[in-house]
């Protein structure tokens, strides 16, 4: 016989991601730890106690067993799969990379249990990080979205967009080099002439046309609740976070609320319940430009970021 099962507590509220994280800590303070479950790929095995069909068994904040089956439903909120570089140095193929990847299918696995009301589900957050996947949406609900274009021909691109136009990775926009350094790859503009001879599908990147900001807006959704905040483009390159003060410069704004209703729409299209979106506001007015369901918001000012993660804490709390 099996061993007796353990005495398990309520499984309330479930995290994914690192206990490092500031974004994750902003969260968690607002949270009880008993019944409150932080886990990611690199902590799983410390966390998880048993899964299987019927319930699964987590160690809370508290150390404490929980348990999460259908008698007692959790609410989960991902913020990131993975630690930075958890991965880093895997050689692909090997022994190494097939442990990682079980443990990925574990977690996945996990996360797919339908007995936990997520507020951006994982397999609508891998959708929703797709760029190109962002832009149909957008366009399907009438928003404005610059030209955008993949293609192998730079002369095609200059053709469709302009030249110069604007470049932005499709993928991960960071890696580590060879040195062991962190690179980022920035949002940049390049002419047809500038690309000649690369071949543009190796590594595919978005070409759009470009858009001469006035401003940059940084929305974030939470459920039905949206908060802008507002950047003065002047004087700042293409991509502001390559301006280091641009970070601390963000100001709270009441202007954009037809913005806010429309990146809530996004949302919900989207089925991403959490976003941060980058908006770009030029002479022909406010353009969306990017999407993300598990983006930054911890350096906009102090009266967003308070109310965003109250209301995150909240909606796990189920109030």
């Amino acid at each position: 016989m099996g061993a007796p099962p353990e005495a398990c507590g309520t499984l309330g509220a479930l995290l994914v991601g690192d206990t490092a994280d500031p974004h994750v800590i902003a969260v968690l303070d607002r949270l009880p730890r008993q019944g409150t479950v932080v886990v990611d790929a690199a902590t799983l095995p410390d966390v998880l106690r048993r899964l299987s069909p019927q319930h699964s068994t987590l160690l809370d904040q508290q150390g404490e067993p929980v348990r999460l089956s259908a008698a007692a439903p959790a609410r989960g909120w991902i913020r990131r799969l993975a630690p930075a570089g958890w991965d880093s140095g895997t050689v692909l193929g090997s022994q190494a990379a097939a442990r990682l990847a079980s443990r990925m299918a574990l977690l996945a696995a996990f996360m797919r249990d339908e007995r936990t009301t997520w507020l951006c589900h994982v397999d609508a957050l891998f959708a929703a990080e797709n760029k190109m996947v962002q832009y149909r949406a957008a366009r399907t609900l009438g928003l404005r979205v610059p030209e955008t274009l993949i293609c192998s021909h730079p002369a095609d691109l200059a053709a469709v967009l302009g030249d110069p136009f604007v470049i932005k990775p499709l993928g991960p926009g960071n890696f580590t080099g060879d040195d062991g350094q962190e690179r980022v790859v920035h949002t940049q503009t390049v002419t047809a002439a500038d690309l000649a001879g690369a071949h543009l599908l190796g590594a595919p990147f978005l070409a759009q046309q470009q858009l001469t900001a006035r401003t940059h807006l940084r929305i974030v959704t939470v459920n039905g609740r949206a908060w802008a905040a507002e950047l003065d483009a002047d004087s700042l390159p293409l991509d502001w976070r390559q301006a280091e003060a641009a970070h601390h410069s963000f100001k709270a704004s009441a202007r954009w609320r037809r913005e806010e209703r429309d990146a809530l729409l996004l949302a919900r299209h989207l089925k991403t319940g959490f976003t941060c979106q980058d908006w770009i506001v030029d002479a022909a007015g406010p353009a969306f430009i990017d999407l993300n369901p598990g983006g930054q918001w911890l350096f906009l000012p102090d009266s967003m970021t308070t109310q965003i993660a109250d209301h995150l804490a909240a909606w796990l709390r189920g109030v």
